[in-house]
């Protein structure tokens, strides 16, 4: 069964019409759009990465933690973050690495644990040790929780630290408006904006 000619002229007329309604850009103009592109879907990767990792942080109560020193290189270096999640103190077994309190406040420590044990019910003394240590740690810590060692991203404290200062947030503010302003500048839609105005110019003077 063939089809009529008129088919085939109308099929044609359309689709040199469509083609010619489409906004013709600037060479110029492409490039801004696939950098555009490149740019905001960069965005989107990072925001849906933090919003996961927020969300995993409130459903298992992961805790992340920036590593500044090498003892426990090469198995995670400095400028890691370091996430764990809080757990009893017994689930800590020889060989799992762990996040404590330091005593007299100084801070948290990520060692390994080299021995764990129990003085009285449900506290432990966990002697700890880093990797990259000679020795072990000059004081055991006295726990009933501590942080336990899920996983660890290499050289992302880095950029935390880097957001945290100043300078980083003024550029977390520029790089957010840059998005923002990415977004609503669609060199597509607009060129297609202007171009229908224009049509409807022409129609009112024809």
């Amino acid at each position: 069964m063939s089809l009529p000619p008129e088919f085939w002229q109308e099929d044609l007329e359309d689709d040199a019409t469509e083609k010619a309604s489409r906004p013709q850009l600037h060479p110029a103009v492409r490039i801004y759009a696939f950098l555009r592109s490149g740019i905001l879907s960069l965005g989107a990767v990072v925001g849906v990465a933090c919003i996961a990792a927020f969300a995993v942080s409130l459903l298992f109560g992961v805790r992340p933690l920036v590593v500044v020193s090498g003892s426990m290189e090469p198995t995670i270096p400095v400028g890691s973050v370091v996430f764990s999640a809080q757990v009893p103190a017994g689930e800590l077994k020889e060989g799992s690495i762990a996040t404590v309190e330091r005593p007299r406040n100084l801070g948290l420590v990520t060692h390994r644990v080299v021995k764990s044990v129990e003085p009285a019910s449900g506290v432990y003394e966990l002697t700890l040790k880093g990797d990259a240590n000679a020795q072990e740690d000059p004081e055991s810590y006295t726990v009933q929780t501590a942080g336990k060692y899920v996983w660890h991203i290499v050289g992302l404290g880095y950029l935390a630290s880097f957001l945290q200062s100043q300078d980083g947030m003024i550029f977390a503010l520029a790089a957010g408006l840059l998005v923002l302003a990415l977004f609503v500048l669609d060199p597509v839609r607009s060129k297609g904006g202007q171009k229908a105005r224009d049509g409807a110019t022409h129609g009112k003077h024809s």
